[in-house]
């Protein structure tokens, strides 16, 4: 009885074209293979859609130590690398040929921050994301995209 119900609501299914509008890519400063391999992709389709894409990075406060954390200046040295690295990825969104960009920067640990922050503001149809170059612990997805694959509100794409 169910295979007869699963064939009919197979019969009765049809494609629908899938179109996304807002493009979120999130760029690891510390993993710049996994990024590039997501910014490519995550470009690639903006191109094809005419879509808008926000291209992320979160300074993470925790890499930094307890003596550093006294001294501001160690933070404010980290945004201003984040910030760098990502006008240089917005700069190569343009040069791809993309009009649409628009850069945020973003503060905490990074799952947290795109979940609540980021995605909130942004809102997006799709999640773009890089997997981790090497197996740690035998998972070859980070912790931080897998706690953004588990509860993004939009579809997540990850890329190797």
């Amino acid at each position: 009885m169910a295979n007869n119900q699963n064939d009919k609501q197979l019969q009765d299914y049809h494609v629908s074209e899938v179109q996304y509008q807002r493009i979120l890519v999130a760029i690891d400063v510390d993993d710049f293979t996994s990024s590039d391999q997501a910014f490519n992709f995550a470009c690639s389709l903006a191109k094809l859609y005419d879509a808008q894409i926000a291209i992320t990075t979160v300074v993470e406060s925790k890499d930094i130590n307890i003596f550093d954390s006294l001294s501001p200046a160690k933070m404010d040295d980290k945004r201003l690398e984040a910030s760098h690295c990502l006008l240089t990825y917005v700069k190569k969104a343009q040069e791809f040929g993309l009009t649409k960009v628009k850069p945020i920067l973003s503060e905490g640990t990074p799952d947290k921050a795109i979940l609540e922050e980021v995605i909130p503001s942004f809102k997006p149809d799709l999640v773009v994301l890089g997997s981790e170059a090497q197996k740690v612990t035998g998972k070859t997805i980070g912790s931080q995209a897998e706690g953004i694959i588990e509860k993004a509100p939009v579809s997540v794409a990850v890329v190797r």
